[in-house]
């Protein structure tokens, strides 16, 4: 879900120092009351914009990772996660939706 805008942060700030009851910013904006709080909060430390949400995918192209594995086949998914600087499991979904398998020969 994306972050509401600074505008929007704004005027339910707005709002409630014009006199208006957290509650009724709430319904009148369409948000939580538990949000109305935390902008208030937020607008009392001067820190109303969103803040960067966690977790960003890292984009690495499918066509580099089919490059990786058909250099360096025996590589393990860790081994090719920390070269694409994400985790193994990344490395697995993006194979297993490629169809690419990584067999080990003994």
């Amino acid at each position: 879900m994306k972050a509401y805008t600074v505008e929007l942060r704004e005027r339910i700030v707005g709002f409630v120092e014009k006199g208006g009851s957290k509650v009724d910013a709430a319904a009148h904006f369409k948000v939580g009351r538990r949000t109305v709080h935390r902008y208030l909060a937020a607008a009392r430390n001067g820190e109303l914009a969103p803040r960067p949400q966690p977790g960003r995918r890292k984009a690495f192209s499918d066509e580099s990772l089919r490059r990786a594995v058909r250099e360096n086949p025996s590589a393990t998914l860790e081994a090719h996660g920390r070269a694409f600087g994400v985790s193994h499991n990344a490395i697995w979904l993006r194979l297993r939706r490629l169809k690419i398998t990584l067999k080990k020969n003994s």
